[in-house]
């Protein structure tokens, strides 16, 4: 990339300073309207976007980068911390919990985030930053806690109800592996709560997630306090594939409806790596 003039003009270093001094990372067009007292700020944005001073995120919302971008305008940005500038209700979901809570080595490059809006999700290329929107209905969004990250506060799913989306939608966070590791993980280092996680799968309604959980839980040999019994008598009838990005094949397990779609060793070798 070549060099860019990051020369500010006077009404531009005004409004980048009073962003500043009120301690905003993103800048939105009525914010820049406010600042200044003017109504025609588009251009504005638009040369301070080309400057590398902004960068847009979505139409009338920028990220304000800091001098640290240098003159190439370059900036590594911790992307979760900038979610709840694009969507509310929001929880950090999915892949990017598991992460959080260290029940998967895997580091994800894209930022799960389960809100009740209809949202497409978003790329920032320039900053190797991907979002993925997925939206849920009002029931099944609950369970979402404030944890810290860095110097600030985000929503994300407590370690129950992240365990639950993720055998809910096991798409969502890598696949019934990834699903099966944090159950391990969650279990095993007695972080679970196995009568939060019944109560929390018997709200999202879903009787799919109790079929993935039970056959789990027996698979990984879990210390689950004789909550197997309990799991089974919520189960559907019919058969449910146990991976939903898996082919339609494998074997049927009767006991708890599911077509095991997956090699077993695969649910279990992460374990001696």
């Amino acid at each position: 990339m070549d060099t860019i003039n990051r020369t500010l003009g006077a009404r531009e270093s005004r409004l980048l300073c009073e962003a500043s001094s009120r301690g905003k990372t993103v800048l939105t067009t009525d914010d820049a309207r406010e600042i200044l007292g003017e109504e025609k700020v588009r251009l504005l944005l638009s040369r301070l976007s080309k400057k590398r001073w902004l960068k847009r995120l979505e139409k009338g919302k920028y990220l304000i980068l800091p001098l640290s971008a240098g003159t190439k305008g370059l900036y590594s940005y911790d992307g979760v911390v900038l979610v709840d500038k694009l969507v509310s209700p929001y929880a950090i979901a999915y892949w990017s919990a598991l992460n959080f809570y260290g029940y998967t080595e895997q580091i994800p490059s894209t930022i799960f985030v389960a809100t009740t809006k209809r949202k497409k999700d978003l790329e920032i290329k320039e900053m190797g930053l991907r979002f993925k929107f997925v939206t849920v209905v009002e029931k099944k969004f609950f369970g979402n806690k404030k944890r810290w990250i860095g110097d600030k506060q985000v929503i994300i799913t407590d370690r129950e109800k992240t365990i639950v989306d993720c055998l809910d939608h096991p798409e969502q966070c890598g696949g019934i592996v990834e699903s099966a590791k944090g159950v391990w993980q969650g279990f095993t280092q007695q972080e679970l709560d196995p009568k939060t996680v019944t109560e929390y799968a018997d709200r999202m309604g879903n009787r799919t997630i109790f079929k993935r959980l039970g056959f789990l839980a027996e698979t990984l040999s879990l210390p689950v306090d004789g909550f197997l019994p309990v799991w089974r008598k919520k189960i559907s009838t019919g058969y449910s594939l146990l991976c939903p990005i898996g082919l339609d094949d494998g074997e049927y397990n009767t006991r708890w409806n599911l077509r095991v779609n997956v090699d077993k060793n695969e649910l279990t070798e992460w374990r001696f790596h």
